[in-house]
C-alpha cells in the first residue's frame, strides 16, 4: 500500500476553533512539512493552502488550515497533494455547500439552516456552514441576520475555542445593518434575532463595548416593532440587554427606562401569544415561560435601578420588593450553551452594579 492509499484509508478532519484539521497517518514521518491543500473552484481558478503541520502523540499528523480560507461556497475539488502526490478529499467539505441558486429561497433556507427539526447538520457543521458563508451571502440578503444568528448561538457553544471569532462577525453585522431590508417581514424578523444573539455573545465574552454597540443600533433601527410578531421576544430582550448595559455603565436612570420598555415589550409579546386565534399557544409555552421571565427580571432591575421609586408614568402598581436582586440570567439564557453552567461575568457584575445603587440611601 503506497503513502497516499494510507491516508485515503485513515484521514478524517476535525475542528477546533475556526480551523479544520485534517488528522492523517502516513507511514514516511520524514515528510511532515510537505503538506498542502489545492482548491478549484467553479470559476476553474485554483489556489493553495500551506497548512499547519504538527505531529500528534498517538503518531498520527495534524495538518491545520482555517475554515475561510478553504473558500466552501465557491470549491468544485479539493486535493491534499503530499510529497508530489495527490489525493482527492473534496467529499470532506463539499458536503458543507448549499445550493447557490437558492441562496433566495426563504423556504429553503429555512428548511437547511433555520428549522432545527428539518435541517440535517450537526451544531459544529452549522458553525462551519455559517462561517464559510458569512463572507459569500450578500449584505441585503433577508436571511443574511438568520446567518448571524445562527453563527453567534454556534460561536457560544464554544466560546473558548471560537470567541475571537466574533471581532469579525460584529464587523459584518455593522455593514450588514447598513445594508438590511427593514421594510421586509423576513429581513426585519433576522436583523432583531441577529442582534440579540450577537449581543449576548459579545456580552458573555465580556466584549460590552462591542454588545452596546449592536443593541443601541439595532434599537434605533426599530422602529416598528410590531411589524412582525416573530420578533417580540427578541425585541424584549434587546431593551433587557440595553438596560444592564446601561446599569452596567453606572447609567440607572436611562437602564430603568429600557427595563420598562422591556416589561412591556414582553406584555405585548405574551398578549399576542395568549390571542385567542392563536391556535399554535400550546406548542408555544415555552415562549410564554420566557416572556415571563423577562418581563420578572426587567422589572426587579427596573425597581434596583430606581431604588424602588417607579415612575407614574410607567402605570406599574407599586410593590415591596425584595431585600436581595435575584435574576435567573441561567433561565433567560438557556438557550446558549456559555451561559447553561453559570453566567458569564458580566452578568454577575451588572447584578452588584444594581444591587449597590439600590442599597444606597435615597436622596
Amino acid at each position: 500500500m503506497n503513502m497516499m492509499s494510507s491516508i485515503a484509508n485513515k484521514s478524517h478532519v476535525k475542528l477546533c476553533g475556526g480551523e479544520f484539521i485534517l488528522e492523517l497517518e502516513p507511514y514516511d514521518r520524514s515528510i511532515i512539512d510537505k503538506g498542502e491543500i489545492r482548491v478549484t473552484c467553479h470559476d476553474g481558478s485554483e489556489f493553495s493552502i500551506n497548512c499547519k503541520t504538527q505531529p500528534e502523540n498517538d503518531g498520527r499528523l495534524s495538518l491545520k488550515f482555517s475554515v475561510q480560507s478553504l473558500r466552501i461556497p465557491a470549491l468544485t475539488k479539493v486535493l491534499l497533494i503530499w510529497a508530489g502526490n495527490s489525493l482527492d478529499i473534496s467529499g470532506l467539505f463539499l458536503r458543507y455547500q448549499l445550493d447557490s441558486d437558492k441562496l433566495n429561497d426563504n423556504v429553503y433556507l429555512t428548511k437547511n439552516l433555520f428549522n432545527a427539526q428539518a435541517r440535517n447538520y450537526s451544531l459544529d457543521d452549522l458553525f462551519v456552514v455559517t462561517y464559510a458563508y458569512l463572507n459569500a451571502l450578500p449584505l441585503d440578503n433577508q436571511n443574511f441576520g438568520g446567518l448571524i444568528t445562527i453563527l453567534s448561538y454556534r460561536i457560544a457553544d464554544k466560546l473558548e475555542e471560537r470567541g475571537d471569532i466574533l471581532e469579525a462577525v460584529h464587523a459584518t453585522y455593522r455593514h450588514y445593518r447598513d445594508k438590511v431590508q427593514s421594510h421586509n417581514a423576513v429581513a426585519f424578523r433576522w436583523l432583531v434575532s441577529s442582534s440579540s444573539v450577537l449581543a449576548t455573545a459579545l456580552l458573555a465574552t465580556g466584549s460590552v463595548t462591542q454588545a452596546a454597540d449592536v443593541v443601541d443600533g439595532a434599537l434605533k433601527a426599530i422602529v416598528h416593532p410590531s411589524f412582525n410578531p416573530l420578533v417580540h421576544q427578541n425585541y424584549a430582550m434587546l431593551l433587557f440587554q440595553g438596560g444592564l448595559i446601561k446599569a452596567w455603565y453606572g447609567h440607572f436612570d436611562e437602564a430603568a427606562s429600557l427595563f420598562i420598555g422591556a416589561v412591556n415589550a414582553g406584555r405585548y409579546g405574551m398578549i399576542d401569544l395568549l390571542h385567542p386565534q392563536n391556535n399554535w399557544v400550546i406548542g408555544q409555552m415555552s415562549d410564554c415561560h420566557k416572556f415571563l421571565l423577562i418581563i420578572e427580571a426587567a422589572y426587579c432591575a427596573s425597581l434596583a435601578c430606581t431604588k424602588n421609586k417607579l415612575p407614574p408614568e410607567s402605570r406599574f402598581a407599586p410593590v415591596n420588593p425584595a431585600p436581595k436582586l435575584q435574576i435567573n440570567f441561567k433561565a433567560i439564557f438557556e438557550r446558549f450553551e456559555c451561559c447553561k453552567k453559570s453566567p458569564p461575568p458580566f452578568f454577575e457584575q451588572v447584578l452588584q452594579k444594581m444591587q449597590a445603587h439600590q442599597n444606597q440611601p435615597k436622596t
